[in-house]
């Protein structure tokens, strides 16, 4: 009998250890497939503009912040981002090669008379994002005024004129005989805000049974038991027009699942309801209750049991990832039954304070402070009622919470993420249940992306020198005047070369010599394959054009929206000649340069240093030169072990990579020097100290070759250039300028260790003005606030 009962024990702890073994194995069948779904990095990329509406004579500005996805700081190594501009049928109207410096990137497209009025598009994307299903790029609409052809109907569209009612039940799934929740979105047309604050719940009778508010961007949300004997809808009445949508379809089998991160500041809260047909499918077997975030999973094993139709899991939200949380509910078969998305707050987030402190000289100066150190920021200053700022994203929309819904969304996100308050907690959840996971269970477990596409860090190019060359040992010097360039580079057997990373501006010239020792250096013409300059995205956008917008023409009463005047001619000054060279420096009043000291590079400085190594050495820093490469390094130690610092140097507002090709750069062939020993730059590289070097455009003064050799690099990086505003005949009490001016575009500002930064604005304008301030620093805090002060 002993024996017998011996026996039946361990055969039942047996299969009970290979049920825990195998829904062990579940979890980790769940989590491994989550990693290796996003084991590849992923890049979204926030785009700020310095306004929305432009002139067909303007240029459009821009500042890019490049976010690591997975560790939530900003994506320093990501150097090659393309930008295209769309015009509403598709059509790329004109590409750009921009340049990725440390998690950011400045650029603009320069516009004319031949744009029409209307609606362009501007997308940025790097060949990385080529490897992944998802569309990971980022698209943003500009509306575009070409006064000949009037104001476009896009931006003086009836709200009204096509009214959306979208109804998405909680967790995706309604349920038959079952408790359901769901979310309703009101909006007009291309997605406006209405001013719609109630909709009713109806009944096939036309009885109203329940009232649901709306908040101001028309979200809400309301419950129902659900059933098939019940036809109900949702209308809307604007204006005494009435609207209606039927609820979706029911389900017969399925679990709901409702989710609350916003009663409790550290706790979640998942209820999951079923009904009864449903249970006896599903009694006591295993249900995961997943929640995700990239590539980090917490898992929750869930059983409905005796005969209960309802199970309440508590969730600590330190064991949650910080920001938008997928969470999902899989079966035992790693079927996803429900879906629900949640956002976690940081216990901290990022504020400013700014002031006026000075309006002397046709200047306005200010000063700010951020809560965080090392913030790389973006300041946009225009006339408090401009109609140029119609954006309807910013940097926390499109960094934390579009990147993880399905469709990219646009929002304003700082609505609910400026500050942490149970009232925000709530609109935010109000949103999220409105939406859904832009990566799909399915993918995730049979689709795994696979590194088809490189991530591509500068340009390459590579060739072959096709002359007949005696013996071995020769090298290739490839040298760039205007590009700050100097490498050498071996060739093969077959006399190839191929030279990576290069960051070198669009349309300069490369010139190739043939070295060998012993022997002259000779130059000799090669024409390069030149790579990774033009990649093209396999997603490429196309607009959904609205029913409600008449596109085929465009407003011309423009009484509504008086546009600027600007200067158009420009007065001669005859026999007037000047004497002499300005001293005034050109690059002064560039972002960053305010806290350098800045030198317009004289006769005298040009005997006194014959290199730029010289004059940077003499402005306190060591510098060391051998055999072409060259070292760098600050004066004083950070670190424990007495690590030099190295300061972050800038070439034409290229940040150089390396600091050989200053190798040979004559002081006299600079046009404008700027430096700070000491001034302080976020990272983690040991960094302190910026030198920008400003060379000349005009070269008439050296003798030039015989003959032109070089080859002309074309699709390089974009040329970044200074902020320069349109000129105006009028800003004071002119109604145009206060509709579509701007005042002042700061792209590239940094804080200090203290958070502590300044700008300054030329007096343009008298009364209230908005300041849209956006940003993030190096730890991966953003800020994205708009502030309104009087002048």
């Amino acid at each position: 009998m002993k024996k017998t009962t011996k026996t039946i024990l361990t055969v039942f702890l047996l299969a009970f250890s290979l049920v825990a073994f195998a829904q062990q194995d579940k979890k980790q069948q769940i989590s491994k497939a989550i990693e290796d779904y996003f084991f590849l990095e992923r890049e979204n990329i926030y785009v700020h503009f310095d306004k929305n509406v432009f002139l067909s004579n303007e240029k459009i500005w821009f500042k890019g912040y490049v976010y690591h996805k997975k560790l939530g700081i900003p994506f320093y190594s990501c150097v090659n981002i393309f930008a295209n501009l769309i015009d509403s049928d598709g059509n790329i109207l004109e590409s750009k090669l921009l340049c990725g410096n440390l998690g950011n990137f400045s650029g603009g497209f320069k516009l004319n008379s031949n744009y029409k009025s209307g609606k362009y598009y501007v997308q940025f994307y790097t060949n990385w994002m080529n490897n992944f299903t998802e569309d990971e790029s980022s698209v943003y609409d500009v509306t575009i005024i070409n006064p000949s052809t009037g104001i476009p109907n896009s931006l003086s569209k009836n709200a009204e004129a096509e009214v959306t009612i979208e109804l998405k039940p909680e967790s995706g799934v309604l349920l038959n005989d079952c408790h359901n929740n769901i979310g309703v979105h009101v909006t007009g047309c291309d997605n406006t805000p209405l001013n719609v604050k109630e909709v009713s719940v109806v009944n096939e009778k036309g009885e109203t049974i329940k009232k649901i508010s709306l908040n101001d961007l028309g979200y809400g949300k309301f419950d129902i038991v659900a059933s098939n004997k019940n036809n109900l809808k949702v209308v809307a009445t604007i204006n005494g027009t009435t609207h209606e949508q039927v609820l979706p379809p029911l389900q017969a089998e399925g679990i709901t699942m409702e989710a609350n991160s916003y009663t409790m500041a550290d706790k979640t809260f998942i209820k999951l309801r079923t009904n009864s047909f449903t249970y006896k499918k599903i009694e006591n077997k295993p249900l995961y209750l997943t929640v995700q975030k990239d590539d980090k999973t917490y898992i929750v094993e869930l059983v409905f049991n005796d005969n209960k139709l309802e199970l309440t899991a508590q969730l600590e939200n330190k064991e949650l990832f910080t920001g938008v949380n997928t969470v999902r509910l899989i079966d035992d078969n790693l079927n996803q039954i429900a879906e629900r998305l949640i956002y976690i707050y940081p216990d901290t987030v990022v504020s400013s304070q700014l002031n006026k402190i000075s309006d002397d000289n046709g200047t306005i100066e200010f000063k700010g402070k951020v809560n965080n150190p090392y913030m790389n920021l973006s300041i946009s200053v225009l006339p408090a009622d401009t109609k140029s700022l119609t954006a309807k994203e910013d940097i926390y929309g499109e960094l934390l919470l579009s990147p993880y819904i399905e469709g990219h969304p646009k929002t304003i996100a700082r609505e609910y993420l400026n500050s942490i308050s149970r009232s925000n907690k709530f609109e935010m959840d109000l949103y999220l249940i409105n939406k859904s996971s832009k990566y799909l269970w399915n993918n995730i477990l049979n689709n795994p992306p696979k590194e088809n596409y490189t991530f591509d860090i500068g340009i390459n190019i590579k060739g072959t020198v096709n002359q007949k060359l005696k013996g071995n040992g020769y090298r290739l010097k490839v040298s760039s005047y205007t590009g700050m360039l100097d490498e050498r580079i071996g060739l093969n057997e077959k006399n190839e070369f191929n030279l990576k990373h290069l960051v070198v501006p669009d349309s300069c010239k490369l010139r190739f010599t043939l070295l060998k020792r012993g022997e002259q250096p000779k130059d000799i013409l090669l024409k390069p394959e030149v790579l990774n300059n033009n990649r093209k995205f396999n997603k490429p956008f196309t607009p959904a054009k609205v029913s409600c917008i008449d596109y085929s023409g465009d407003n011309t009463d423009l009484a509504d929206f008086e546009l600027p005047k600007y200067i158009t001619k420009t007065v001669m000054l005859e026999e007037v000649k000047i004497e002499g060279k300005s001293n005034k420096l050109k690059y002064g009043t560039v972002a960053g340069n305010g806290l350098l000291r800045g030198y317009k590079i004289t006769e005298g400085d040009t005997k006194s240093y014959f290199y730029i190594l010289d004059m940077i050495r003499y402005h306190g820093f060591d510098v060391s030169n051998k055999n072409g490469e060259v070292s760098i390094t600050g004066r004083t130690a950070t670190t424990i072990n007495g690590q030099k610092t190295k300061p972050r140097v800038y070439v034409d507002n290229v940040y150089l990579m390396s600091f050989d090709v200053l190798d040979m750069v004559y002081t006299e062939d600079v046009d404008e020097f700027y430096i700070n020993a000491h001034a302080p730059v976020p990272g983690v590289d040991n960094e302190m100290g910026i030198i920008k070097i400003y060379m000349k455009k005009d070269f008439s003064y050296r003798n030039k070759p015989t003959a032109d050799l070089s080859f002309l690099l074309k699709d390089g990086f974009d040329r970044v250039e200074p902020f320069k505003n349109s000129e105006y005949t009028s800003t004071y009490d002119d109604k145009g300028f206060e509709n579509f001016g701007i005042i002042d575009w700061h792209p590239n500002i940094m804080t200090d260790e203290t958070g502590e930064f300044s700008f300054s604005i030329p007096k343009l304008y008298f009364g209230q003005v908005k300041v849209l301030i956006e940003g993030f620093g190096a730890n991966g805090k953003i800020i994205s606030e708009v502030k309104t002060i009087n002048l």
